[in-house]
């Protein structure tokens, strides 16, 4: 294996400014084989065991609720669903009978999601060494779900009510807060009105051209990756998919895949939503911050970025974890983390979700605010960071551990995420030299400083979703936002690690003695020490 060198002047060059040509490049894993069609269709390849004679097919769409128009609320979702009523090659249900004739069931093996900017298809678990044929029906199926669909006015009626019903039992407590809270912390914005789910107005009567037409727009090979990772030969289903999926035409003049960008706020938004079901408190804090391009993930900037993400959200929940032992804590669970910004992938956010009881909410929510600021402003101890980096090696020296038993699925969404949000794909191997080399480059002033300039003023977002119950007095909106200032005008203290590194027992004591050695009964032996132990 060849192994990664990183020098401590290209970290710090990594942690400045530098251009992305002058910064070396992350591998991509060996192990699978990706490639791309003519028409634009993306392929990634991987032999795997785990489990043995069997093999996943995944088809991933850069296609989601976004990119419906107003009167297409809940197509994308709608279309999901499509995919199980009647393709080219497989009519009526013939998907879900094929695929329970040969062991794969429905709901679980065979399966789909549609989320806001993806759709997902998987058939996993196909047992193609029992059954040789199904790569090729499975091939098919993908093929069909790309450019097959038939779409019959008969099954988009029948859908309606299907979809009608999943409507009403995913209508809970949390979806009702969400399509408040939503339009709130997403002002003017598409992500704020477009849950997959959609309407039902526009479920109940959009006309049948209108779903074709979606179909015909979207789904097409330049938006469309497929994976096939199992117990298989990678030249033989590469050869199949350049045959089966080589034969769908290029789009003419293609619709723009736009992706919707989040606006900076300077006030902080506050949304509140009640609901009689909501069984506790739940606040999110959303402190704002631009997304890494996605065309800089490749290169060693974003290992270490993500490297320093890793290891701060170690050090700061061991904070929020020391809070929840107090004899009276602030919150039931709290925990803070960088990712993405709610539901929309084109903003991030430090990001703290705090879980406590109604008559704690706003201290709850303020002393997690204070775990952000703290993290931010002051930074992390050197012994904080010595436990988090040996922590964090210590997982990724688990999975390399591991590697041999890393199921297909886990393979299937990481080539997943590669293929639509390009996050790298170096592989075990190359991740684990590279984080032992991360963790022994990287001081803590290093992460420090890179905290620091994360985040900047404004940008805050807070959400409340709160038990309706009689006789709580919640706070307002006002009340919410001047205790967020008052945290912020706090001359919030560096945090003191009271951790000890002393030995449990500083003077060993005299050792004793056995006075008297007798065998007992069922094999056992006895002993008696000086002490009379």
């Amino acid at each position: 294996m060849k192994k990664l060198i990183i020098l401590p002047a290209i970290l710090l060059m990594a942690l400045s400014n530098a251009n992305a040509q002058e910064v070396p490049a992350l591998p991509i894993d060996p192990q699978v084989r990706i490639g791309q069609l003519d028409n634009g269709l993306t392929y990634y390849i991987r032999h795997n065991e785990e489990p043995k004679g069997q093999a996943n097919f995944y088809i991933a769409q850069k296609v989601g609720s976004i990119l419906e128009d107003e009167n297409q609320r809940g197509l994308a979702h709608f279309l999901e669903h499509m995919c199980f009523n009647g393709t080219e090659h497989f009519p009526g249900n013939g998907i879900i009978k094929y695929c329970e004739s040969i062991g794969v069931k429905f709901g679980t093996d065979l399966n789909a999601y549609t989320d806001i900017d993806e759709t997902v298809y998987n058939i996993d678990n196909v047992p193609v060494a029992t059954v040789p044929s199904a790569i090729d029906s499975c091939l098919w199926i993908l093929h069909d779900w790309a450019d097959g669909l038939l779409l019959e006015d008969d099954d988009i009626d029948h859908e309606r009510g299907v979809i009608h019903e999943e409507w009403r039992s995913r209508m809970n407590a949390q979806m009702r807060m969400y399509e408040t809270i939503l339009p709130e912390m997403y002002p003017g914005n598409l992500y704020g009105v477009r849950l997959p789910i959609g309407t039902m107005e526009v479920v109940d009567n959009f006309p049948y051209k209108a779903i074709r037409d979606y179909y015909e727009k979207w789904y097409r090979p330049d938006q469309q990756g497929i994976v096939v990772v199992g117990d298989i030969d990678i030249d033989e289903v590469e050869a199949k998919i350049k045959s089966i999926f080589g034969t769908i035409a290029r789009a003419e003049n293609p619709a723009e895949r736009f992706y919707v960008q989040v606006e900076d706020n300077d006030e902080p938004i506050v949304s509140i939503a009640k609901d009689k079901e909501q069984p506790y408190s739940i606040s999110y804090i959303f402190w704002k911050h631009d997304n890494y391009p996605n065309e800089m993930k490749g290169n060693i900037n974003y290992a270490i970025y993500k490297y320093i993400l890793n290891v701060a959200d170690i050090m700061v929940n061991e904070r929020l974890t020391e809070l929840s032992y107090l004899p009276d804590p602030p919150f039931i669970q709290s925990s803070i983390s960088d990712g993405i910004y709610f539901v929309s992938k084109t903003k991030s956010a430090y990001t703290g979700i705090v879980v406590s009881d109604e008559s704690k909410v706003m201290n709850a929510t303020t002393t997690t605010y204070r775990e952000m600021l703290r993290a931010v402003r002051n930074g992390f101890t050197a012994s904080e960071y010595d436990r988090a980096r040996n922590e964090f090696l210590s997982q990724i020296e688990s999975s390399f551990n591991q590697r041999d038993k890393k199921n297909s699925s886990d393979y299937c969404s990481e080539y997943v995420r590669h293929f639509i949000d390009d996050e790298p794909i170096m592989g075990i191997e190359n991740e684990y030299v590279l984080t032992q080399q991360l963790t022994e480059a990287v001081t803590v002033e290093m992460v420090n400083s890179m905290m620091s300039e994360l985040v900047s003023n404004g940008n805050l977002v807070v959400a409340l979703l709160l038990p309706d119950k009689e006789g709580v007095v919640y706070p307002s909106k006002a009340e919410v936002r001047a205790a967020l200032e008052a945290v912020e005008a706090e001359d919030i203290a560096p945090y003191e690690d009271k951790v000890s590194d002393e030995p449990l027992i500083s003077k060993l004591p005299v050792p004793g003695k056995v006075k008297k050695t007798k065998d007992a009964k069922f094999g056992f032996k006895q002993l008696i020490l000086s002490n009379g132990v």
